[in-house]
């Protein structure tokens, strides 16, 4: 496990499109923190969605996962080396990018925040082992935001990226519904990551 989480964290570290997604996820999140803390927390769990489908889906997008496989044929492995280095991307993102939110008073909702963001990571990156293809994550979750939780479920709906927000200033209930859908997508991601790489 070891061998692959430095091998999946080193990969993650030398590949150029890793360092541009998080500085553009935490460069957008740290300026929606001047707003208001709210937007901040939005901004960082997208990122940390973000950045967890482009670490988990390279492999994918790249066809490097053949060889991944290849070198450790216990596929569950990688997948949680994957979850692993997303969550500490993610945890990196939200810290960096709340400086200003921490330095402006709202230190207990940078914390909460913090706490919660390993979770909407591994979401994201059971979300890309599933689908593989991040352009269609990331159009589809737009969508899925605007619509389904913004217009139609008012965020106020115990959906993935409402019940983020919620969780992240404590509220229990919504915190129970984000680990929900997150444990909901494991399974998934399980048998997911079984199926044929050159099918994609």
């Amino acid at each position: 496990m070891i061998a692959v989480l430095r091998s999946e964290l080193h990969r993650s570290l030398t590949i150029r499109s890793s360092w541009i997604a998080l500085a553009g996820f935490a460069t957008l999140a740290a300026l929606t923190g001047w707003l208001s803390e709210e937007f901040w927390t939005l901004f960082a769990g997208l990122g940390a969605f973000g950045i967890a489908i482009m670490i988990t889906a390279q492999h994918y997008q790249h066809r490097t996962a053949i060889l991944v496989f290849l070198g450790q044929p216990h596929r569950l492995l990688v997948f949680a080396a994957q979850c692993v280095v997303s969550v500490l991307f993610a945890l990196v993102l939200a810290a960096v990018s709340g400086v200003a939110v921490a330095g402006g008073g709202y230190g207990s909702e940078y914390l909460s925040t913090l706490a919660v963001v390993p979770l909407i990571a591994v979401f994201g990156a059971a979300n890309a082992t599933i689908v593989r293809h991040p352009l269609w994550l990331f159009a589809g979750y737009l969508g899925w935001l605007l619509f389904a939780e913004g217009l139609i479920g008012r965020l106020e709906e115990p959906l993935p990226f409402t019940s983020f927000l919620y969780a992240s200033t404590g509220d229990s209930r919504f915190l129970l519904s984000l680990l929900a859908w997150t444990a909901a997508s494991l399974p998934l991601a399980a048998w997911s990551i079984r199926r044929d790489v050159a099918a994609g």
